[in-house]
């Protein structure tokens, strides 16, 4: 990592990339900030991802929804009656 750090550095040169080096680069491997838990509770995790997919899946079907209506066609009579008449035309 001091390697990466050392080349960013000659790159960027007077950014004083190394004050801001720790939050470019997250820290990996063992003592990196990341709390690892033995168990983790199922139902409540479904849960929450149940309830945000299907706020996510109303928001997406409300903006498909006011989009399909937003720019609807609306259709002339006279070209089913068209259709109609030469319908076995071809």
């Amino acid at each position: 990592m001091a390697e990466l750090q050392r080349i960013l550095t000659e790159v960027f040169g007077l950014l004083k990339l190394p004050d801001i080096f720790q939050f470019l680069v997250p820290y990996v491997g063992v003592g990196g900030g990341v709390d690892a838990k033995e168990h983790v509770p199922l139902l409540p995790m479904l849960e929450y991802t149940l309830i945000f997919l299907a706020g996510i899946g109303t928001l997406f079907g409300l903006g498909l929804a006011i989009t399909a209506k937003k720019f609807s066609v609306k259709t002339d009579p006279k070209i089913e009656q068209v259709m109609d008449v030469l319908a076995h035309a071809h």
